[in-house]
């Protein structure tokens, strides 16, 4: 019987795929090793040079820098023009935190009354007053929390109007 006899045998498919498998490794390792021995004449020729300090670099405008919320910052701006309101104490940052678009974090706590308490007057009379100065179309007001409060420019909202939510 020649099919038990291993010299007859057809090679097992586990070596005919190991060569290539292998071979393939070998190569991403030389490529690898090629990449990170090679090196660039232009940045050796540089290494004698001292480096440049950030001292030595030019001073980037403060307002080309970008505050931590990716937004622009309008809270001094809202306090200045409304600083004989009532509630602005209570008014937390003002952020344009894209081009038509304000968020007005405040220290309100709501407990959602039905009638619609003092807390939800106030937020209604910030809103009203960013609409007014800024020309927005969309505001939010949060709350203490960071939930939203009152909306303006919200399809759930009346046109053209600041309502609680």
């Amino acid at each position: 019987m020649q099919r038990n006899n291993p010299k007859n045998a057809a090679p097992s498919y586990a070596t005919r795929i190991f060569v290539p498998v292998s071979g393939l490794v070998g190569a991403a390792v030389l490529t690898l090793l090629c990449g990170c021995s090679a090196s660039d004449p232009q940045k050796a020729s540089n290494a004698a040079s001292p480096a440049r300090t950030v001292a030595s670099q030019a001073a980037i405008p403060p307002d080309s820098i970008p505050s931590a919320n990716n937004g622009r910052d309008k809270t001094a701006d809202f306090k200045t023009a409304k600083k004989k309101a009532p509630w602005l104490g209570k008014i937390k940052s003002v952020t344009e935190t894209e081009p038509g678009r304000i968020r007005i974090e405040t220290s309100i706590v709501d407990p959602r009354g039905a009638d619609g308490g003092e807390e939800a007057k106030s937020a209604i009379a910030i809103c009203q007053s960013v609409v007014s100065l800024f020309g927005p179309s969309y505001v939010s007001v949060l709350e203490d929390d960071g939930t939203n409060f009152v909306l303006f420019g919200h399809p759930t909202v009346p046109s053209g109007a600041c309502a609680e939510v």
